[in-house]
């Protein structure tokens, strides 16, 4: 798609400048300039992104400077994301679930938090989320599409991780940091302001995978989930006792998979829910990273916090690291999680042990971590090929979800398949089959 066929007979600067930026305006986006005339405007798409590792959106990377009447100039820098104009391609990946789930976050999650720690005097949110600026459903200058605007992360010194795929400890800690103080915020919120937290929570919609029958999700999750499954038995790699376990687990994969989404209290939160690399930019010192910030949150979900640690700590770690220091990471989250909700609650970490306490997270993993792999035994081999050699969804969309399963299972080939077995051995050593 190009950024032409975007925006109809208007190149994408201009498009921003005359119509997004007036409409922005009106809504005192930029602040309240009722009564101010706009003088000046300068604007430049400096990067079109489409696919890769965001293949939801056409995503437009802005450099805008406005001039208000007696005012000085200001630059920002932003991020607009607009769904697919192919109908066929938006109701594949059920685009209208998707962009009410963000916008949802940004209209009422995040000014929920905001006002929740002012009333607690706590400063806590530092920048783990982008600057939200507008958001509409159905814009008619857009052909009736949604769109989002945020704030472009980089120029503030946030950058994705070089390695697009396995990162290291540094990486790995400073990630999951931050999701713990996320998480916190759900913890502090459920015990504080109970009823506006689960009405909030409610107002999430659920996706539906492929627009598929509930035969076909399922057909795709077994035939995505056994293939390590037979990788490992051709090998005899796993005692049969477990992979009997995995076969009768995965015999109703999508099944499974709702019931491994299905909060369970007391320690659900409200989950990113595709927390991996690909959603989080790092900022660095001297090299190393030193904070993070999030994005996209377009599948978020109230679940087990396993969700979110289970696909970033399988997708984004290698089998080394993990058998070196899981433990270790596992408790940098904890430590982090109960600090933080400690000052969140006014209250010191010991009285938070018995409902918090690392073992109950990690019991908590043993029963809902199999989503990690469930998610990586497609998406890893697709994240794992080059670029130009991941599946092609302008195509793949009209095709079935059946041929959607074989394709990804042939991606990344044998070295796929045996790490995805690393995962499943992983699991096993965790008694989480």
């Amino acid at each position: 798609m190009s950024v032409w066929i975007l925006v109809a007979a208007m190149d994408p600067s201009s498009w921003v400048e005359q119509q997004l930026v007036p409409t922005m305006v009106a809504h005192g986006n930029f602040g309240d300039r009722s009564k101010q005339r706009l003088e000046t405007t300068k604007c430049e798409v400096v990067y079109k992104a489409t696919g890769d590792d965001h293949y939801t959106s056409t995503i437009l990377f802005t450099n805008l400077e406005l001039k208000f009447e007696r005012q000085a100039p200001q630059a920002y820098s932003l991020l607009v994301k607009v769904t697919s104009k192919d109908p066929i391609y938006r109701k594949y990946f059920d685009s209208d679930v998707l962009f009410h789930n963000e916008i949802l976050m940004y209209t009422e999650v995040i000014p929920f938090v905001e006002e929740f720690l002012r009333k607690r005097q706590v400063d806590l949110m530092g920048e783990i989320f982008p600057k939200y600026y507008y958001a509409e459903i159905g814009a008619a200058y857009v052909g009736g599409r949604d769109i989002i605007v945020l704030e472009d992360m980089v120029p503030r010194g946030f950058t994705p991780s070089a390695e697009r795929l396995v990162l290291d400890y540094d990486h790995c800690a400073v990630a999951l940091r931050q999701l713990a103080r996320y998480h916190a915020l759900s913890y502090g919120m459920k015990k504080l302001e109970t009823s506006r937290f689960h009405a909030m929570v409610k107002n999430i919609r659920t996706q539906k995978f492929g627009q598929s029958s509930h035969g076909d999700i399922s057909y795709f999750f077994k035939t995505t989930s056994y293939r390590a499954v037979k990788y490992l038995e051709g090998r005899q790699e796993m005692d049969q006792a477990t992979l009997d376990r995995l076969k009768n687990r995965l015999e109703h994969a999508g099944q499974h998979l709702v019931e491994l989404m299905e909060p369970k209290e007391p320690l659900a939160v409200l989950c990113h829910g595709d927390f991996c690399r690909n959603n989080i930019l790092f900022r660095y010192d001297s090299g190393k990273p030193c904070d993070t910030v999030f994005f996209d949150f377009q599948r978020i979900m109230y679940a087990s916090p396993a969700i979110d640690l289970s696909f970033f700590m399988y997708l984004n770690t290698s089998s080394e690291l993990r058998n070196q220091h899981w433990d270790d990471l596992f408790s940098e989250y904890h430590a982090t999680l109960t600090r933080t909700l400690a000052r969140i609650l006014g209250c010191s970490v010991d009285e938070l042990l018995p409902d918090y306490g690392l073992d109950e997270f990690q019991k908590d993993f043993v029963a809902h971590g199999f989503y990690g792999y469930m998610i990586c035994s497609y998406f890893l081999g697709d994240m794992s090929v080059d670029r130009e050699d991941q599946l092609d969804f302008n195509v793949m969309c009209h095709r079935s979800i059946r041929d959607l399963a074989h394709a990804y299972n042939r991606q990344g080939g044998e070295l796929v398949s045996q790490q995805l077995a690393d995962i499943l051995k992983h699991l096993a050593s965790k008694d989480a089959i």
